[in-house]
């Protein structure tokens, strides 16, 4: 959660290469037939998570387990449930475009999982099988879906000794809104608050945006206060830079604080060390992007 792994927008990127190295992480994720995977992409990630967090509850998945079973069976009417997904329309035909994605997507990172990494490169899922049968119409209806996850985040999810709920309201969240929200989790924000400068935000958030697009957007969000769970303050250098006659963002230090509000509804799980990114879209925020 706390680096950008997706692509933050509805449409999928069909060329675009996303890259992250701050000296110490490396990701890379290039795109497959079918687009990168988006951030609305991960939400069946996350559902697949909670999957494995259920079983894991109930004894039926073992870290030390010889032959680890990473297939997940699973109903579309569940996952768009979960999720808060309308199942109208061409709903099906988008979640199938949502596994292509997710299965050519091609990532690469030095981020070991469960101390183990790799050199290689790998899909968030390694196959997919779907059930379908036909109604009166003979068209064809989907039944359920099969989805065998990647080892590298199995094993994450596995070992993991700190699952994170998110609330349900994440799934409301536009782009940029749900990628700091996973960045404050990552970083256990408590009350005393958790700071970072804004050059370093803009990077591990994954935006294309300009950083005074990002700088307004935080502005904004300071103000309205519509990420939840937690509030963002923005502390400017005495001295600011002024571009084309306004004040620039540069040097400022961003602070998360999390609400002392009673905790909100919880669904999903995700796994914290996935240290892995309209106001409904990146570019609602992010008018260059």
């Amino acid at each position: 959660m706390a680096y950008p792994f997706f692509h933050l927008g509805k449409t999928a990127a069909t060329r675009e290469v996303l890259r992250y190295d701050d000296g110490q992480v490396r990701i890379e994720v290039a795109p497959g037939p079918s687009g990168i995977a988006t951030i609305y992409d991960k939400d069946l990630i996350l559902y697949i998570a909670s999957l494995m967090a259920e079983k894991l509850r109930r004894g039926e998945l073992r870290p030390d387990d010889p032959k680890p079973d990473r297939e997940f069976t699973f109903t579309a009417h569940d996952f768009f449930r979960v999720a808060g997904r309308d199942t109208a329309g061409k709903a099906y035909d988008r979640l199938l475009q949502m596994l292509q994605r997710l299965q050519g997507t091609q990532v690469r990172t030095n981020i070991e999982m469960a101390g183990e990494g790799t050199d290689g490169v790998f899909s968030w899922i390694d196959a997919v099988n779907t059930r379908y049968r036909r109604n009166a119409r003979k068209e064809k209806e989907l039944v359920s879906v099969s989805v065998t996850l990647c080892s590298w985040l199995y094993r994450g999810i596995l070992n993991d000794t700190r699952l994170l709920t998110f609330a349900d309201e994440y799934f409301d969240l536009a782009p940029l809104e749900r990628r700091l929200y996973e960045i404050a989790k990552s970083e256990d924000v408590d009350e005393a608050g958790w700071s970072i400068g804004i050059e370093d935000l803009h990077a591990r958030v994954g935006t294309r945006g300009l950083m005074r697009h990002f700088g307004q957007f935080l502005t904004e969000l300071e103000q309205n206060r519509r990420l939840i769970e937690f509030d963002i303050g923005l502390h400017r250098p005495a001295a600011e830079v002024l571009r084309r006659g306004r004040p620039g963002y540069e040097g400022t230090i961003v602070t998360f604080t999390a609400r002392s509000s009673p905790p909100l509804p919880r669904r999903l799980v995700h796994p914290a060390t996935d240290q892995s990114p309209d106001h409904r879209e990146e570019a609602r925020t992010d008018p260059e992007a």
